[in-house]
């Protein structure tokens, strides 16, 4: 047989048996690749996804260790007087565990894990299925990680000691029979140079050997040869192949090589990383970028840095490197951030498993930027795992105003009209709605996120009221919401929700529906009181250029539904700006409260639109005004609602309640507020300009 074939036969033969190592395990949970805090498998496949907010993933024995976000800054407070929710306080699925909290739960090693008390500050060791391991009422101030069947621990009185497995205490660690190790065959003058400890060099007749200790094998390498054994730390150690260090005329170089003693390559470098498989990273000079070569010297990629990942025995390789980025279509301004980081993740013989590319709206039309994807090494895109899905809600979200700080959405920070298909809309806003519920949501806090839901859906409104949201809408509320000028509860469009109807909720004390009623019924009241509404834009007239005002609705009261609606819009023009808004309000009565339906109090009239559904008919109270009935104050509880509203004044009976509507007319000297609710009808401006050209009254 030709000698050529007979080598390459050997090879490959050796090869396949590195190779065959290498992925013996590939049905083992160390084979999984974790990437920006998901997990894959090696061909992309995800295991865990980003459903749930993550804090970190970690590996550890053969347990992949997934630490979630608490959706709140609140502390979980396990009391240690009640029952303990062990089994409720993680997940364990095969060999993932999924802890639920921040520093309540640490794995120890040894299917161990400390359960952590944040009121008292003590802890307790539990199994991996949730069992309690030490004594009940026994705690620890400190528990260390168990090596070897024991753990070291302080308990609450500060004595020091150890835990076996069983949970049982010692004051001092007991006895143990130790394995010894197998001590390598190192002769005089020789160094380990591989992590089985096999290969060897070797001081022998004025010259260095490689040593085969397994094979007894010798080979001359020159007597300048040196081991590149990177500090002697074992687990740097390569295997399968390793470098040597030599000189060949004179130069420095380095040496591949492999057990039988075969040198496969050798070449000037500035630095070589160790053989792990049958790929390392090289560094020609200080400042140039590390090259990922195989050992034949065949350049595999380039990139500005790596690191190395090791999970179990399991060892990657994350590669980075800078390109130039694609220019912003829908950005006008020019910048020096034209360069993105793409990571690459490789096993160590070189393989590619994952790695990120761009996608714009040339290669993805529903992508409105480009967007970074993760691919396997069949270039199929695995995460995100709908691009479609993924590039239609960063569309949504670029054209909407989905962020509750209102200091977002500064008229000079409009973004400019993204436009989505209609047919995508519904799909796209529920999507929006479930990743924001679950990225908001832990019931392990005590403190709620905010509430996202897509109609069509019902939801309760502090209590006094049910609101049914239609199809095509989303509704959304802040925890603890404000009740003040600003947005914490509103509707929208799904389709458009810039355009927000904001829902806030008073509590005035009882408010006289009779009284309202006989002064609606009188038409010449409803025009005094559009007239002294309207009226204060008189008050600009002393030093503003320009002015109009006009209504909208007219002021018009539901005695039957016990409701009211009204709404105007104004104009104010001034030497260096111009100011158009709106105000259009719907309100509901409920026993002792007012809710009140508003366009956002950011928005001018080139955003807001008109209202598509009568939200007064979509909003069911539970217990309405009492109109058959008079609170004369000598009957109230002082704890009744009616004596909480700011205006009320015990034993007074002007301010005696039912409270007149009329008080909600016009402000008091002393009294600017009602329960951080305004004038009912009043004149508010918004302080945003119009854009430039573009005026209501054309």
């Amino acid at each position: 047989m030709n000698k050529k074939i007979i080598k390459l036969v050997q090879y490959l033969t050796n090869l396949s048996l590195l190779l065959s190592s290498t992925f013996a395990l590939a049905d083992n949970a160390s084979q999984y690749i974790t990437y920006n805090n998901l997990l894959f498998d090696r061909d992309g496949t995800v295991i865990i996804d980003n459903s749930q907010k993550i804090n970190s993933i970690t590996y550890k024995d053969h347990y992949w260790i997934v630490q979630l976000t608490n959706s709140s800054d609140s502390l979980l407070y396990s009391n240690i007087r009640k029952i303990d929710n062990f089994k409720f306080a993680f997940e364990k699925k095969g060999d993932i565990l999924k802890f639920k909290n921040i520093d309540t739960l640490t794995y120890l090693g040894e299917e161990r894990i400390a359960y952590y008390y944040q009121d008292t500050k003590l802890s307790v060791v539990i199994d991996t299925d949730g069992n309690l391991i030490t004594p009940k009422g026994r705690y620890y101030l400190e528990i260390g990680p168990f090596i070897n069947g024991y753990a070291e621990v302080t308990t609450p009185e500060y004595d020091e000691g150890y835990l076996n497995l069983q949970g049982k205490f010692f004051k001092k660690l007991p006895k143990t029979t130790l394995t010894q190790k197998t001590q390598s065959q190192t002769k005089p003058q020789c160094k380990i140079i591989t992590s089985d400890t096999i290969m060897q060099l070797c001081k022998k007749n004025n010259s260095q050997y490689l040593v085969n200790s397994k094979t007894g094998k010798e080979t001359d390498v020159g007597s300048k040869a040196w081991t590149t054994n990177f500090d002697c730390i074992p687990k740097n150690l390569s295997a399968g192949y390793f470098w040597l260090g030599n000189y060949q005329d004179g130069y420095h170089v380095y040496q591949i090589y492999d057990y039988d003693g075969k040198m496969h390559y050798q070449n000037q470098y500035y630095a070589v990383s160790p053989l792990y498989g049958t790929a390392s990273w090289v560094q020609d000079s200080d400042n140039s970028k590390k090259r990922l070569i195989d050992i034949t010297g065949k350049t595999i990629g380039e990139y500005n840095n790596y690191t190395l990942l090791q999970v179990g025995t399991e060892k990657l390789y994350y590669a980075q490197k800078t390109t130039p980025k694609n220019k912003d279509k829908n950005s006008d301004n020019d910048n020096d951030n034209d360069k993105q980081i793409l990571l690459s993740i490789f096993d160590v013989n070189g393989n590619i498993l994952l790695y990120e590319d761009i996608v714009g709206s040339e290669q993805n039309s529903h992508c409105h930027r480009d967007v970074k994807v993760l691919k396997n090494a069949e270039n199929k895109i695995v995460w995100p795992t709908n691009l479609e899905r993924e590039c239609l809600l960063d569309r949504y979200i670029q054209s909407a105003k989905t962020d509750n700080d209102n200091s977002y959405r500064h008229k000079k920070q409009e973004s400019k009209a993204i436009e989505i298909p209609k047919d995508k809309v519904p799909e796209i806003s529920r999507y929006f709605t479930q990743i924001q519920s679950n990225k908001n949501t832990n019931p392990f806090t005590f403190e709620k996120g905010d509430i996202y839901l897509t109609g069509p859906n019902t939801t309760k409104i502090e209590g006094i009221a049910e609101l049914s949201i239609p199809e095509g809408y989303i509704y959304s509320e802040k925890y603890n919401p404000s009740n003040t000028e600003h947005c914490d509860r509103f509707v929208a469009p799904a389709y458009d929700n810039q355009n927000r109807l904001c829902i806030n909720v008073y509590k005035l004390g009882f408010i006289d529906l009779l009284e309202v009623k006989k002064l609606f019924d009188n038409k010449t009241n409803i025009e005094n009181l559009k007239t002294k509404i309207s009226s204060r834009i008189e008050d600009y007239k002393e030093y503003k250029d320009y002015q109009k005002f006009e209504w909208l609705i007219d002021p018009e009261f539901d005695f039957e539904n016990q409701s009211l609606k009204f709404g105007y819009r104004y104009h104010i023009a001034e030497s260096d700006q111009n100011r158009t808004s709106q105000i259009i309000e719907y309100i509901k009565f409920a026993k002792d409260h007012i809710i009140v339906f508003k366009n956002d109090y950011y928005d001018d009239y080139n955003d807001f639109k008109p209202m598509e559904f009568d939200w007064l008919n979509r909003i069911k109270v539970f217990e309405k005004a009492d109109i058959s009935s008079t609170y004369p104050c000598s009957k109230l509880s002082i704890k009744d609602s009616a004596l909480s509203a700011n205006k009320f004044i015990y034993l007074d009976k002007e301010f005696c309640f039912p409270l007149p509507i009329t008080t909600l007319f016009e402000k008091y000297p002393t009294q600017t507020e009602l329960n951080s609710y305004h004038e009912l009808f009043s004149f508010r401006e918004n302080r945003y300009p119009i854009k430039e050209g573009k005026t209501l009254w054309n």
